[in-house]
């Protein structure tokens, strides 16, 4: 009988496992509810805290922790910030590899981004992300096109002249060698500065468009398939915070980052047609770029973008090789 109470004094006061009674914090930029990275980001919560009792996931919109978007893949790093929906080529100056993520004319739609999921270099994306202290949740990818204030966008030779924001260090090289003048800036701030005129246009998501209003400084605007611009914008955890999960934990994040996955698969051509009602309901015109033009677009950016990127490390060039591998074979099996 003493060995049994004895028994039952240490489960009782056993201390919790606290891999299982934990709050996690998700940070991203985009506004609550309207943008899909948000709602993808609060369902992968629900995912997590139906299967593992004891466990709490808030997400912060808008950069309610008062921390820059650009300053999250540092925190990541450092363990001061559990998860975020991070926007991978603002990380390229540090982990150039990533500029992969949005490398122009590489990803003309959604159905190509949608079969690198299983394949061998998102595998290898994975290795480099946990070489730099984060681990990739979710694989989300944005299609986005130009709007600008001031001319319509066709063929690389429209762009000369205009001050325009791309989003990423090698997407920029493509523009200047086009003749335009690119401006760094992370998407969230955009909206000022077409505003104060500081830019002529930009390259963003179609939901960052419209959730920051973009369309009331814009004339003209690219959207529709073939595309040039297309960014992942994944959902991330901290690699320190990763590895004190336990298998069954990272096996149950996994799972929930799929649900959330599907889900905002299902949201971006949605999201697409409400870019081009939007923006055309405030007076802007629609251009979408003719074959023609995107194969103008694509041979420049072989020629700048895809030529500085295979020249970062023989795995980077091995990605993007195995990036145009994978949508080729994809493509002749359709």
């Amino acid at each position: 009988m003493r060995v049994v109470c004895a028994l039952l004094v240490l489960f009782v006061f056993a201390p919790i496992d606290q891999g299982l009674a934990r709050d996690f914090k998700i940070s991203h930029q985009w506004p609550a509810e309207t943008d899909a990275r948000d709602r993808a980001a609060r369902i992968f919560a629900r995912e997590v805290e139906k299967r593992i009792p004891g466990v709490s996931i808030q997400v912060y919109p808008q950069l309610s922790l008062k921390m820059k978007a650009e300053e999250q893949f540092e925190a990541l790093q450092a363990g001061t910030l559990d998860m975020s929906v991070y926007v991978l080529p603002y990380a390229a100056k540090k982990v150039p590899e990533f500029s992969l993520a949005v490398l122009p004319g590489l990803y003309p739609n959604l159905q190509a981004v949608r079969i690198l999921k299983h394949s061998k270099v998102s595998d290898q994306l994975q290795v480099v992300a946990h070489e730099h202290g984060i681990h990739i949740l979710g694989w989300w990818w944005v299609p986005g096109g130009f709007v600008t204030r001031n001319r319509e966008i066709a063929g690389p030779e429209t762009v000369k002249g205009l001050r325009l924001r791309g989003g990423d260090t090698l997407f920029d090289a493509m523009l200047k060698k086009a003749g335009a003048i690119p401006v760094e800036l992370t998407s969230d701030r955009s909206y000022a500065a077409m505003q104060d005129g500081s830019v002529d246009g930009a390259l963003t998501s179609y939901e960052t468009f419209v959730s920051t209003k973009i369309y009331e400084h814009a004339k003209y605007f690219t959207a529709g398939t073939p595309g040039i611009w297309m960014f992942a914008t994944p959902l991330v955890i901290a690699k320190s915070v990763w590895d004190r999960l336990s298998d069954s934990e990272q096996h149950v994040f996994e799972s929930a980052a799929v649900v959330s996955e599907d889900y905002f698969a299902t949201t971006q051509a949605e999201a697409e047609r409400k870019f081009i009602d939007t923006f055309t309901r405030a007076g802007a015109k629609y251009h979408q770029f003719t074959y023609e033009e995107y194969l103008s677009w694509l041979r420049l950016a072989q020629q700048t973008a895809w030529k500085e990127y295979v020249k970062i490390s023989p795995s980077a060039e091995k990605m993007l090789l195995e990036v145009v591998e994978t949508i080729l074979d994809s493509a002749r099996t359709r």
